[in-house]
């Protein structure tokens, strides 16, 4: 059974799909969409053997070698050509930003990406790349997981507020994200207490977040 942070990332992949699993660790993602008819295909990728060779035994307990090939490689260093969807998810912020510079972005329908945190820098390279965030979606699972899909058509830049929770988070509002921000609220409240200093640029930061966490639905 997926994790809810894999079953919400799950869930933004198109059916019909080719998917490339950028640190598939287990292989639990691949093996979700195929088997539940969101990808017709699907590479599970890892730069380590160890997750792999796991991932391997998943794979063929599920008798689903035919249609989840592995891929010992880096980032999308070996990245299948027919694969039309990527999903970078697990990852540091600056892991996550080093693999999607190094890439050909264009080539892909759809970039589902998840990042522990500061997911602000991954719509950062987005807007400063004119690129289009399709969805977004958030579940709490012991930690706040965001979750952002892109691809490279054109769209204007983001606003700071944009980049900083989310344009699409901003417009759904969901539960999950109002609770986030409540827990971004006083989290920035007790670290401003303890700095005190009254030109502390967190201080802006505190003002965004409440009035999104105040703005009517």
């Amino acid at each position: 059974m997926l994790s809810k942070r894999l079953k919400a990332i799950a869930d933004m992949v198109l059916k019909g799909s080719v998917v490339f699993d950028v640190g598939c660790d287990h292989a639990l993602l691949p093996i979700y969409l195929v088997k539940n008819g969101y990808a017709l295909k699907a590479y599970a990728s890892d730069n380590k053997n160890g997750p792999l060779n796991k991932a391997k035994e998943n794979i063929k307990r599920y008798h689903l070698e035919d249609r989840i090939k592995t891929v010992l490689a880096d980032g999308l260093d070996k990245v299948s050509a027919d694969a039309d969807t990527v999903i970078i998810a697990g990852m540091g912020p600056l892991t996550a930003l080093a693999i999607l510079k190094k890439a050909d972005l264009t080539r892909f329908k759809n970039i589902i990406i998840q990042v522990n945190r500061h997911e602000e820098k991954i719509r950062e390279f987005i807007s400063l790349n004119n690129y289009t965030i399709l969805d977004e979606d958030m579940v709490y699972d012991d930690f706040f997981y965001p979750i952002i899909k892109f691809n490279t058509d054109h769209h204007e830049s983001y606003k700071p507020e944009e980049l900083r929770l989310g344009p699409i988070l901003l417009k759904k509002r969901s539960p999950v994200f109002k609770e986030y921000l409540s827990h971004e609220v006083k989290r920035l409240i007790d670290d401003l207490k303890k700095a005190d200093d009254p030109l502390d640029k967190r201080h802006l930061e505190l003002m965004m977040i409440k009035e999104a966490l105040n703005k009517q639905d």
